[in-house]
């Protein structure tokens, strides 16, 4: 039987045909896999080699006061850059070099750089911009950028904080918020040709209005000015390390100011050493001293084991227990529990504590908050220190009962006080007050918030009745109190821990005072904390005058009047007119200070009201303000003789 034949070109069709079917099968896979599943990845690819993008600094939110009073805004500025392939380098780095005192090899190597696009400054200032634009630089251009801005200077600038040079916010506020605070990011774009050259440059900008939030703080800017001045002023008379002040509404938790000392300037934070960036009044801890047998006395009149007319006996200022000796500053027989808030008998603290017990003190002190963060929403806030009594020394009942052997706060310390003044409920510290968007419209609000109740409402009386003994006469605190006024609070004078020899060291202390005010129905708490004063160490010496100073000045700003004064509350009862004579109604009772000492009342005419209070402030006067803008009129008038204590009414209005 005969084979049958092949046919080899039936064979050779069907192989062609196959390859062709496996090219093409080959291709379209190749496809698939370009132009889906690497798409993303090849036109990142491509991007990187037609252009490159270069982040712009996006505008911020503005960061404002309880009343509207701008502390952080964002300004565009001028920043400079180059096209190297289009600049004479030598000629370049002459002139820009001495303009922005570059080192001129930097310069030269940027400028010699085969990129399409290098930096020479960012966010320059108006003159160095004039200077450059004159020069007429060929490849040398300019951008528009947005800078970070204080107005205020130093002003709050702890609880603000500051940007870097990319404006993402290194400190405070700033930093907290970074994420609101920030718009959507400029970019900068540079295409090039298929051999690397730049073509055009054009910027990318978003196509809806700027995504960012402006934030309202509930922070006070006239407060604020009082209370730095005045920080300022105890720190450089007492030759101290530095110090921090807290004034709160106790019903709140609002914190109207807050300042720590050494002072910054954020606009120029470089210039600054890192630990004058700290805020150390929430991220330092020291111990409190007698400032703390607020709490002690809280704790044992709440669990009823001492009354404020129970009696101990102080030994005569000397006190041994196991193997310490605990002194008083003045030798003291039998006192009720009253005198030993008064005279701050640290004895006396010591056995209202033994009386109470460890678990009880504890447990007391960790309703009041301390040993937890308080939550204030600023950044480093530390925690402090309260062991558990299973690691407590048999000594350490005694001294903590007067503030040894226990680290807190500065914001524990005035949140508790608070909790103390306001009947006995603990409110969380609050420093910001609503979120607005780019429009103004508010998008979110923060209510007072209650954390816990930690004392009873008579309690609460009680505490404050003790506090108010301290400051009167005889007491510890009686420089605190301002003339016209009633206060309640606590000196506190304590040892600093030195680490390099341990124990206690004999010459360095924190002096401090923490009060209420009006007495009778406290609008404020204040805490002022001197670190290391020279000259004299005592809290009813250092800080106490420094707490006085902060009331005088701002219960009358916020219309709480001293008493045996009346003021005018309708401004169309005072008789302005344009010689400067004036009328007003019958004032009633005495005036404050009524010849205590005379003062010259300053011209004040035109000038801003941040201006106005500085010069106007140590005079030891009542100030009364109406309006907004420049000092138009002044009560009593530039030259008169008055008393310290007298009411002076500032008015001022915009520019029409």
């Amino acid at each position: 039987m005969k084979k049958k034949s092949i046919n080899w070109f039936k064979v050779r069709v069907i192989l062609i045909s196959c390859l062709l079917f496996l090219s093409f099968a080959l291709i379209v896979g190749r496809m698939f896999q370009l132009q889906v599943l690497k798409q993303e990845q090849l036109y990142q690819l491509a991007a990187r080699q037609q252009m490159s993008q270069i982040p712009l600094v996006p505008k911020r939110g503005t960061i404002y006061d309880r009343n509207g009073n701008e502390l952080a805004v964002s300004i565009e500025v001028d920043s400079v850059y180059a096209e190297p392939k289009k600049v004479e380098v030598e000629k370049a780095v002459h002139q820009l070099s001495s303009i922005f005192q570059n080192d001129s090899k930097e310069l030269r190597e940027k400028l010699k750089s085969s990129k399409s696009f290098v930096w020479i400054q960012r966010k320059i200032s108006p003159k160095e911009s004039e200077a450059v634009k004159s020069l007429q630089l060929s490849g040398i251009h300019f951008l528009r950028e947005n800078k970070r801005f204080y107005p205020h200077s130093h002003l709050a600038a702890h609880v603000i904080g500051f940007v870097g040079l990319d404006s993402k916010g290194l400190e405070g506020i700033e930093r907290q918020y970074d994420f609101l605070l920030n718009g959507k990011q400029h970019i900068l774009t540079t295409e090039k040709d298929a051999k690397g050259r730049p073509i055009m440059v054009s910027g990318s900008y978003p196509e809806k209005e700027e995504d960012y939030r402006n934030i309202v703080l509930t922070i006070d800017k006239q407060i604020q000015h009082v209370v730095e001045s005045e920080l300022k002023h105890a720190v450089e008379k007492w030759g101290a390390n530095g110090g921090m002040a807290i004034v709160m509404e106790p019903m709140s938790g609002k914190i109207l100011a807050l300042a720590s000392s050494p002072f910054f300037n954020p606009n120029h934070f470089i210039q600054y050493r890192p630990r004058s960036w700290r805020n150390r009044a929430i991220s330092d801890v020291f111990e409190p001293g007698s400032m703390f047998k607020a709490f002690l006395a809280a704790a044992v009149i709440e669990e009823r084991v001492v009354q404020p007319s129970d009696s101990f006996y102080c030994e005569n200022g000397s006190y041994t227990v196991y193997d310490r000796t605990i002194r008083d500053h003045t030798k003291h027989g039998w006192l009720t529990f009253q005198q030993i808030i008064k005279v701050s008998s640290n004895i006396g603290a010591a056995k209202a504590a033994e009386k109470m017990g460890k678990e009880r003190f504890y447990r007391n002190l960790c309703q009041f908050g301390f040993g937890e963060k308080t939550g204030v929403g600023l950044p480093g806030e530390a925690k402090g220190i309260l062991h558990h009594p299973q690691y407590w020394a048999p000594v350490m009942l005694d001294t903590i009962a007067f503030g040894q052997g226990i680290a807190v706060t500065a914001i524990q310390m005035v949140t508790a006080l608070s909790a103390i003044v306001n009947g006995g409920v603990l409110m969380k510290p609050q420093v910001v007050e609503r979120i607005t968007n780019e429009k103004g419209i508010e998008i979110q609000s923060f209510e007072p918030e209650p954390v816990r109740r930690v004392i009873s409402g008579e309690t609460s009386q009680k505490v404050m009745a003790l506090l108010r003994s301290s400051t009167e006469k005889g007491g510890t605190g009686e420089q605190a109190v301002p003339q016209g006024y009633e206060v309640g609070g606590k000196t506190g004078t304590a040892q600093k821990v030195d680490s390099l020899l341990g124990g206690y060291s004999e010459d360095k202390f924190t002096s401090g005072f923490m009060g209420f005010a009006p007495a009778d129905d406290p609008k404020l708490v204040v805490l002022v904390v001197i670190d290391e004063p020279k000259g004299s160490t005592y809290g009813g010496v250092v800080a106490a005058p420094v707490f006085r100073a902060i009331v005088e000045k701002v219960l009358p700003y916020l219309n709480v009047l001293p008493k045996g004064t009346m003021i005018v509350r309708n401004e169309s009862e005072i008789s302005w007119k344009s010689e400067r004579t004036w009328t007003l109604p019958a004032i009633e009772g005495v005036k404050v200070g009524k010849g205590v000492e005379k003062v010259v009342m300053p011209d004040l005419t035109g000038l801003s009201m941040r201006s106005a209070m500085s010069r106007i402030e140590g005079k030891g006067l009542i100030i009364k303000v109406s309006g907004n803008g420049r000092l138009v009129e002044q009560i009593p008038r530039a030259g008169t003789v008055i008393d310290r204590g007298e009411i002076c009414y500032l008015k001022f209005e915009s520019p029409s």
